[in-house]
């Protein structure tokens, strides 16, 4: 370009005044020729580059991501609807590993899936660690982690606990395996031991029921003195889940032979382990609720909640059924299972606070009518930082529009945002029913003749039952039982969804009526 212009310098230098028109012609000509030719040049080297990347650049890296990681969770003791975190993980591109916890509680065995079936629903691994050792769990996850190399690698992003037993174990499993998001560790216990996690919810200002823990059953009488309980009082496991080993006590006597029960040391407790300690604690009137909740990237989310119904006198369930958490008659019940969880450290994941509310009605001369009740003073009686037991994920997923609890399980425990709907407001009417075995004995026959068709009409000698959802009967002819005082101990059960509460309360009372269970 210096050339050029030194020649229309020279040329106007040279001519006279009458040339000046002319030069600056020559110039705007040499200037529009020498942009064409820039042009072509930038336009041929675009093309080439783009050429190198396609041919080159892009297939390097795709062979480098190629050679990365699968991203991969965790699922430890994968119980509580396994099969949906398996699905909902594969759908994502996550491939799954499968931590079975020993020594299994015999309570729990049938509930437990094979390595064979977990492979068969597209587990990558399976392993059974032995005695519980989170040490040798992480050294052995450790050589398929992405520090390990090579093609049996695998990038943990998370761990998932799907049972009571794995909740002290996933977050030291985490820490282990150097994952940045899991739940704080000073708070480890209290998320598992009934007594610690009612201390750390006391600490944070909350209500709680009145405890004592019991080391011998002499301990019995001195705590509820101390204490200042009435009968009935509360004897239960710190280790416990899903009502096990839960007792309500009329008297003194119950409430001693309870507890020698729960620390007779030949015996094995809920989570496979022998128990050392119990706890009496003060009964709490009211009617009982279970909020659940998934906490993503630190923030807590309530996403439904269950209202029970129980036996009279007992901890054993007959029914649950949801509710509508943007109800303002739960609004109490609802902030204060937030709090709760807060206070004990669930930061990433599911949870469930189980407590009880008092119902106060908003309108004189109103009765039962759940609409008309402010549900007020909530007062906890344990929670659990996992998914809530009893398919209360899966039924939520059918009831509430838009809402998949088992990939925001996933995408929380690997530190991503949750996609939660704006509004959790069930669509459909969800009922749980629990079929109870009446007494110990041997069984002679059992059958629940039911099966969903859409319609009132008998089909093949099942009754029809339209709001049917499923149904499971865990035991069989010849079986011994004994009789059914918590969840895992129950006939079966049975889940109903509708688009009416009054469909499916109708249709429960069919189904109940169809249950036969006969025991010598």
């Amino acid at each position: 370009m210096g050339h050029v212009e030194t020649v229309v310098l020279l040329g106007r230098r040279k001519g006279s005044t009458n040339n000046s028109s002319g030069s600056a012609e020559m110039y705007q000509y040499l200037s529009t020729q020498q942009q064409r030719q820039h042009h072509i040049v930038l336009v041929s080297i675009f093309s080439w580059v783009r050429i190198f990347l396609f041919t080159a650049l892009i297939p390097v890296a795709m062979s480098l991501s190629s050679l990365q990681p699968p991203k991969a969770v965790v699922l430890l003791d994968p119980i509580t609807d396994w099969r949906q975190v398996v699905e909902a993980a594969l759908h994502h591109g996550v491939a799954i590993v499968a931590i079975q916890l020993s020594p299994i509680p015999d309570k729990m065995k049938a509930f437990t899936p094979t390595r064979e079936i977990l492979m068969e629903a597209g587990v990558t691994l399976v392993h059974f660690p032995q005695d519980r050792d989170v040490y040798q769990c992480a050294q052995f996850l450790q050589s398929h982690h992405e520090i390990s190399g090579g093609s049996n690698a695998l990038c943990i992003q998370g761990v998932i606990p799907l049972s009571e037993t794995a909740v002290e174990f996933s977050d030291l499993l985490s820490a282990l395996l150097g994952i940045s998001h899991f739940n704080p560790l000073p708070l480890v216990t209290s998320r598992r031991d009934k007594g610690l996690m009612k201390d750390a919810v006391q600490n944070a200002g909350l209500r709680i029921a009145k405890y004592a823990r019991l080391n011998a059953v002499s301990d019995v009488p001195i705590q509820i003195e101390i204490l200042s309980l009435d009968f009935p009082v509360v004897i239960k496991t710190p280790q416990g889940f899903s009502t096990t080993d839960v007792f309500i006590c009329q008297t003194l006597e119950e409430a001693t032979t309870a507890t020698a029960t729960i620390l007779n040391r030949d015996r094995e407790g809920p989570d496979g382990r022998s128990t050392r300690q119990a706890l009496v604690e003060e009964y709490i009137g009211g009617v009982e609720f279970a909020v659940n909740i998934m906490a993503c990237q630190g923030i807590v989310h309530v996403t439904d909640v269950w209202k029970y119904s129980k036996a009279p006198d007992t901890a054993r369930y007959v029914s649950a059924e949801i509710c509508d958490p943007h109800h303002d008659s739960l609004s109490a019940v609802v902030e204060y299972a937030k709090q709760v969880a807060m206070a004990v450290g669930i930061r990433y994941g599911a949870g469930h606070v189980e407590l009880k509310a008092r119902p106060r009605t908003a309108r004189l001369g109103e009765d039962e009518d759940f609409d008309c009740m402010t549900w007020t003073d909530p007062c906890l009686m344990e929670v659990g930082a996992r998914l809530s037991g009893g398919r209360k994920a899966a039924m939520a997923k059918e009831a509430v529009d838009h809402w998949n609890p088992f990939l925001a399980l996933i995408l929380s425990h690997c530190g991503e945002s949750c996609p939660l709907p704006r509004t959790r407001t069930p669509s459909q009417f969800v009922k749980h029913l629990f079929l109870p075995i009446p007494q110990t004995g041997t069984i002679q026959s059992v059958a629940l003749p039911v099966a969903s068709s859409g319609n009132e009409k008998s089909t093949d000698g099942l009754v029809s039952i339209p709001t049917l959802h499923s149904h499971v009967l865990l035991v069989r002819p010849g079986q011994q039982v004994k009789e059914t005082t918590d969840i895992v101990s129950c006939a079966g059960f049975a889940w109903l969804v509708g688009p009416s509460k009054s469909a499916v309360e109708r249709d429960a009372e069919k189904l109940l009526s169809c249950f036969h269970i006969a025991i010598e």
